[in-house]
């Protein structure tokens, strides 16, 4: 089962070893992260109003293996800084983190979640695709594939369970 929980300072120092290079971190976070990356970068983007970060796992990798961050605004979720540890990576593990993430923007009030991927990052877009995402028009941002997932298209087959306490979901 897949769990999430909210991310913490010391969760940051971890997925920025995941983040190897100036082009990989483009990738994950687009221009809101300068390299080298730090935990007061990720700070500084915390204090944005609406966000929250999370950490993803499962049973069977009970060490968190992703991470995601949601921004809320009015009833819509900005997905952003999405990223499994490469050691994960090629599992399938990125429609397990894609689900945790509309579950949770969906426990957050939102209608929709909204993102914008690197347009050459077409493995991102791909996957967001398959997850339902639909692109969207953003004139303003060229370089970025912008897309929308309608929360009310209903969820995926297997839901995350929410409950616990401090935003946990088990």
């Amino acid at each position: 089962m897949v769990v999430t929980r909210r991310a913490n300072a010391d969760d940051y120092e971890r997925v920025l070893g995941w983040v190897p290079d100036a082009d990989a971190l483009y990738m994950f976070a687009g221009p809101s992260l300068v390299w080298p990356p730090s935990v007061a970068q990720f700070a500084e983007i915390a204090q944005r109003s609406g966000f929250s970060a999370w950490m993803v796992g499962d049973d069977e990798h009970p060490a968190a293996w992703g991470h995601f961050d949601l921004t809320m605004q009015d009833d819509s979720a900005r997905l952003g800084r999405v990223i499994i540890d490469p050691r994960y990576r090629g599992r399938g593990l990125g429609r397990a983190l894609t689900q945790a993430a509309i579950e949770k923007a969906r426990a957050l009030g939102a209608s929709d979640v909204r993102l914008a991927v690197v347009s050459d990052n077409e493995p991102a877009v791909k996957a967001y695709r398959r997850a339902g995402f639909e692109e969207i028009v953003d004139p303003e941002r060229s370089q970025f594939t912008a897309m929308r997932y309608a929360i009310s298209d209903g969820p995926y087959p297997q839901r995350v369970q929410h409950g616990g306490r401090n935003g946990e979901t088990a």
